[in-house]
């Protein structure tokens, strides 16, 4: 499911940023840092139908998805995905609360935390992100045969250009959303095919039953997170460590805990405003399960480490002193080695 909850954060994030739009020759350019820190409320305002393409650039291939969506303003939503073959007929329906993901394959409808899968979880840290890019404003722009204003964010630090979002102009619902590594190269497209803008849709459409013949099954569990670091490291069993070096701009945002199998794990997020890093520790010293493709061999201090890149994030995994150490992040493996390095 970790997948699937990965490409539905990419194709809920076409619905990112809502403003007021007044004529251009009527009033001053906006200030782009009010247009993003109102983007969060965007999809509170707008009901609309339409389908999105995702594509998502890896090393060595590149993946698309098609999704059909309905959006009620200003929390229902219904995603059907029509592409590729063998995603096709899956559905989820979510009221911003809980998210139900029918499996027809399976015969299973997963129950998640929508907290879990959606951006919206995560409120705009419009400070930080002040702090750590800068914003520029294109008013001429068309997707989906509309008018779009274009926001472009690049860090302040290595001037790279990191998201640039594509704003219709008279509805404020990003038409597109692209993603880019730290060389520069795109990571992530999620695009409006076609779009109507509605009043009103059905209830029917957002119903969250278990069809007969289906089962119920809760889906991944997700721990609370907390920003109070002393109180959380104090409840573990092992003793956590934390990087003394990080990417100009990143500072730590959150933390939680779990334990699976007897096993606890802590993340630590750190974060610069858009983009972020995740460390997880645990007292195995055993390496994760590594999926396609295989990893390679990559040296984190005196340790020796492994990592692999897939959907634009690269996972680095190493054991030191008994604990397994795992960063995941869109970042360069050997820049992810630097912050393994300092711990």
């Amino acid at each position: 499911m970790a997948s699937k909850a990965g490409l539905l954060a990419l194709i809920a994030s076409i619905a990112l940023t809502a403003f007021g739009h007044a004529p251009a020759h009527a009033a001053a350019a906006p200030n782009p840092y009010t247009l993003l820190e109102n983007a969060v409320t965007a999809d509170d305002h707008v009901s609309f139908s339409g389908s999105v393409t995702t594509v998502v650039y890896g090393a060595a291939s590149t993946s698309a998805t098609v999704v059909r969506i309905e959006h009620k303003a200003p929390n229902d939503w219904r995603l059907w995905y029509v592409a590729p073959a063998d995603a096709y007929g899956r559905l989820i329906i979510s009221n911003e609360s809980v998210a139900y993901e029918y499996e027809p394959t399976t015969g299973k409808v997963f129950s998640n935390d929508w907290a879990s899968l959606s951006p919206f979880a995560t409120e705009l840290d419009i400070g930080r992100i002040k702090r750590n890019y800068s914003v520029q404003v294109t008013d001429r722009a068309s997707v989906a045969g509309r008018a779009a204003r274009m926001l472009s964010l690049t860090s302040v630090y290595s001037h790279a250009l990191v998201l640039r979002l594509w704003v219709d102009a008279e509805s404020g619902l990003t038409l597109r959303r692209e993603t880019y590594h730290g060389d520069g190269t795109i990571a992530t497209k999620t695009e409006f095919d076609n779009i109507r803008f509605v009043k009103d849709l059905p209830d029917d459409l957002f119903k969250m039953t278990v069809p007969a013949g289906m089962t119920l099954t809760p889906g991944a569990d997700y721990s609370s997170s907390t920003n109070a670091l002393d109180a959380l490291t104090g409840k573990l069993s092992f003793k956590s460590v934390s990087p003394r070096e990080l990417p100009e701009g990143f500072t730590f945002e959150k933390a939680s805990s779990e334990t699976r199998a007897g096993v606890q794990t802590v993340q630590f997020v750190y974060s610069d405003g858009l983009r972020s890093v995740s460390l997880f520790e645990n007292a195995t010293g055993r390496f994760p399960s590594f999926d396609d493709p295989p990893p390679k061999q990559l040296v984190v201090g005196k340790q020796s480490g492994k990592y692999t890149s897939a959907s634009g994030q690269t996972l680095l995994s190493w054991n030191a002193d008994g604990l397994n150490l795992t960063l995941v992040g869109d970042m360069p493996a050997k820049e992810l080695a630097r912050i393994g390095a300092s711990l």
